[in-house]
């Protein structure tokens, strides 16, 4: 069921060819990647052609296996491919990336790399359009790298990483774009962007949330024992009921329905004196739990920008001291 397979020093990223037919392993302290073939190396198991095992488990005979190894260059980590028959390898130590062609794999392994291009600095992950599918789109590349060493405003020790967008067009490649991201960019994925289809807006008939309210008149504050419940409406540009009641050491509970059904109008719920910040999509109910151990008048408000009358989307939380009701009733 499990095989182990020799590679150089350092095993880091293993990856498949969009055919499925070859694996690029890149060992990060070595100077080449080494290409298997999978084909072989099914033939390999099933000959049991191995050189003995590892914690129980056979080892591959490494030359049954291996069709090339790829003198890509210093700290080889992960490969990505494009629909052109190259392949793209970051070098971490090297600080670049290398473009090299998937065979002819005859033995003349250094004849495949074609091109190399710096990217500052330490790339780590790479990603191709479609680099981990059947189909790739091998146009463009982007190189996430792990440090950015100044190539930006000095904004201080919180350093941004580099991300750098490559063509990869025609036998070389050309740097085109860089933007700065944050630590540490590990892992994308580019797809076409007709094949994204997501929703803008929970649909009111779609939302099965049982405090889900769609109207102002259905807002209220309910009190069983110590335990206050609210239902919330909010929309642009108010919330009701716009005051809630409690008393010190009650449970509260507020389940926010934002009833907007056009795109872009997400609300928020802000409670800054109980650090509370929620923000809820059109369409979308969310229940906001507390323990009101802070008597005071505590305003709520949208932190969400939702239209011009947006400052005045607030309310108040209204927390009266333990024992303040029984006060005023013996006066």
């Amino acid at each position: 069921m499990m095989y182990l397979v020799p590679l150089a020093k350092s095993p880091h990223g293993a990856d498949f060819s969009p055919d499925g037919r070859y694996v690029v392993g890149n060992g990060k302290l070595a100077p080449y990647v080494t290409v298997f073939d999978f084909q072989k190396f099914l033939k390999a198991a099933e000959a049991s052609d191995t050189t003995g095992s590892e914690d129980g488990i056979p080892v591959l005979r490494y030359e049954s296996i291996r069709v090339a190894e790829v003198p890509v260059g210093l700290g080889p980590l992960h490969t990505q491919f494009d629909d052109q028959g190259y392949a793209y390898t970051s070098l971490f130590i090297e600080s670049a990336v290398a473009k090299w062609k998937m065979g002819p794999f005859d033995g003349h392994d250094s004849s495949l790399v074609v091109a190399k291009i710096p990217v500052h600095y330490s790339v780590g992950h790479l990603v191709v359009a479609g680099g981990d599918t059947r189909h790739p789109v091998g146009r463009y590349l982007v190189s996430m790298n792990k440090l950015s060493k100044g190539r930006h405003l000095n904004v201080g020790p919180s350093q941004p990483e580099s991300s750098q967008l490559i063509d990869i067009t025609g036998s070389g490649m050309k740097m085109i774009y860089e933007a700065y991201t944050e630590p540490e960019p590990h892992f994308a994925q580019i797809i076409k962007a007709d094949l994204i289809h997501p929703i803008e807006v929970y649909p009111k008939a779609e939302n099965k949330d049982p405090n889900a309210i769609w109207a102002a008149a259905d807002g209220k504050v309910t009190r069983i024992g110590n335990r206050v419940e609210v239902k919330l409406f909010s929309i642009r540009s108010y919330f009701a009921p716009g005051e809630i009641d409690a008393q010190e050491g009650d449970s509260v509970i507020i389940h926010v329905t934002n009833a907007e059904q056009e795109r872009d109008m997400l609300h928020g719920f802000g409670l800054a004196g109980y650090n509370i910040n929620v923000v809820m999509d059109p369409g979308e109910t969310k229940t906001i739990r507390l323990k009101a151990d802070k008597p005071g008048v505590w305003p709520f408000y949208c932190t969400n920008f939702c239209s011009a009358m947006h400052q005045e989307m607030q309310g108040y939380l209204l927390v009266k001291p333990r024992g303040a009701a029984a006060t005023v009733a013996a006066k």
